[in-house]
């Protein structure tokens, strides 16, 4: 029978659950970027760009976006996160681009429409896909 004994140092500190957490998420945002890449291709889903998410220049890169933001509640899974390039991901940011798509991953392979604001200042449907880079045509 082995006797458990409880020293303060064979106790993890505040420091190391910390690093421990950090290191999980970390692994965890990795997984689900890799899942991002695989599904879009690593292209933009709104204007087909290429992008390479390895990259260091911004211009280059493609940025992987959140459907729904972090602030709003919006969680780091495959079905809110979006590949995007630098020009439609500041689009976006600046309200010139609407993303519209599924949020759960029961819809996960749902509609998702991109929207532009014209010069005029009215929205219009600029891409549909009917599931993922399947691009609706009427």
């Amino acid at each position: 029978m082995s006797h458990q004994t409880f020293f303060k140092h064979d106790m993890p500190s505040r420091v190391d659950v910390a690093r421990d957490r950090k290191s999980a998420e970390d692994a965890a945002w990795k997984r689900v970027c890799k899942e991002v890449d695989a599904r879009d291709g690593k292209q933009c889903r709104c204007c087909d760009k290429r992008s390479d998410p390895e990259a260091t220049g911004l211009l280059k890169r493609g940025h992987r976006h959140h459907i729904v933001y972090r602030s709003a509640g919006g969680q780091d899974t495959a079905e809110n996160l979006i590949t995007l390039c630098a020009d439609c991901h500041n689009d976006e940011h600046h309200n010139r681009l609407r993303i519209e798509g599924p949020t759960t991953p029961i819809d996960a392979n749902g509609p998702v429409i991109f929207m532009r604001k014209g010069a005029d200042g009215v929205w219009f449907t600029e891409r549909e896909e009917s599931a993922v880079r399947v691009v609706r045509r009427d």
